[in-house]
């Protein structure tokens, strides 16, 4: 008897453990016929601001907005794709356009290929609030966008693509009056990130070619960020040169250096830079580097947990050229508050101050904003 009870409780556990593992395959095949997973993030900024209240004969004021849309699609644990929507200018009702799209293998924590549009950057202004997005402005590299491939593998980073969007040029011909276009500009980034603890040193080349003579361009230097305890430093060294195929490219050097202490409530930050222009083949950066030179901090309090008020103090040369002066003394107040995770309001007033030789008929101005950020 005691045999057949055995065997009857054996019997009816194998019977439990089969009907288990087929309802376990069922619910795995079921979850895989639901498709991919698909997560949605993003960012929404709004801001205004005043022009000079004390100098403009009107009470004028500006935009600017900024809307980026991520869906990221996660096929099984190797294989996922994202697509990102943009809108972004300085008013109030950008138009949103496709940002770029890829598609991500991951064979392992350290070693991921990407392949469609991808972007790079290197050296971004971190402190300084003006010059904080790396679409915009950079000390190494403004953001370059490419067509192509990028593989990352411990630390080591290499992209390779055609140019895209503003990173493009192109070259056109008129055939029975109608304009055609082609893009012509391949880049390369390689870069390599290096972490010790807290501390990571960035080294990085980027080669863009236009495929014309003499005329391409080459990015390299190295971005560094050290933390202590409570004391920070970021620092970028930043070449740039065009027009290689000369017999003396054009060459630019910019340095930044970006401390930061944080005790208690008690926050110091600052940015210093300085850009060097070859004289003789001076470069035209656009907005990637907007002056030669400027310092700025700000010490700031935090009153309560969602609410910190923060004193900008700023010099800038407002100009790329050293043989003017143009330069400003700005000091100002900033109101940083968070009422929840994910939402932040900042208020900012401003006070301009004209202080360069060049500057003699320009008057002290005052302007204020509003600048308002919620992600998901």
């Amino acid at each position: 008897m005691k045999y057949n009870i055995a065997f009857g409780l054996m019997t009816a556990s194998l019977l439990a453990a089969n009907a288990f593992a087929e309802d376990a395959a069922s619910a795995e095949s079921a979850a895989e016929s639901k498709g991919p997973e698909v997560a949605i993030s993003g960012e929404v900024e709004f801001d205004a601001y005043t022009g000079d209240l004390l100098n403009d004969d009107e009470v004028t004021h500006s935009y600017a907005s900024t809307f980026d849309l991520n869906f990221a699609v996660k096929f099984n644990d190797q294989w996922s794709a994202e697509v990102q929507l943009e809108a972004d200018g300085e008013t109030a009702d950008p138009a949103a356009i496709y940002n770029g799209a890829f598609v991500q293998y991951t064979k392992s924590e350290n070693f991921v290929i990407k392949a469609g549009d991808l972007t790079f950057s290197e050296g971004a202004f971190q402190n300084y609030y003006e010059y904080d997005d790396p679409a915009d402005n950079a000390v190494g590299m403004a953001e370059h966008d490419i067509r192509g491939v990028e593989v990352d593998y411990n630390g080591f980073v290499f992209g390779l693509g055609f140019g895209r969007g503003d990173n493009d040029n192109q070259v056109c011909d008129v055939e029975d009056g109608e304009e055609s276009c082609v893009g012509v500009a391949y880049d390369a980034h390689v870069a390599y990130e290096l972490g010790l603890g807290e501390q990571t040193i960035r080294p990085y080349v980027d080669y863009k070619s236009y495929q014309e003579p003499k005329h391409n361009e080459l990015h390299a230097g190295i971005d560094a960020n050290l933390k202590f305890g409570g004391v920070g430093l970021h620092a970028v060294y930043g070449l740039h040169m065009d027009n290689l195929g000369e017999d003396d490219p054009g060459a630019t050097h910019a340095f930044l250096v970006e401390p930061s202490l944080e005790v208690g409530p008690v926050n110091v930050k600052g940015s210093v830079f300085y850009a060097y222009f070859d004289e003789d083949a001076p470069i035209d950066h656009g907005d990637e580097i907007p002056e030669y030179f400027f310092a700025y901090a700000e010490p700031s309090f935090s009153l309560l947990e969602t609410l910190t008020l923060g004193i900008p103090v700023e010099f800038h040369s407002n100009s790329t050229d050293v043989n003017e002066d143009k330069s400003t003394f700005n000091l100002g107040a900033r109101a940083y508050f968070t009422p929840v995770e994910g939402l932040d309001f900042t208020g900012i007033a401003k006070v301009v101050i004209p202080v360069g030789d060049d500057a003699d008929n320009e008057k002290v101005g005052l302007s204020f904003g509003l600048e308002t950020v919620f992600a998901f």
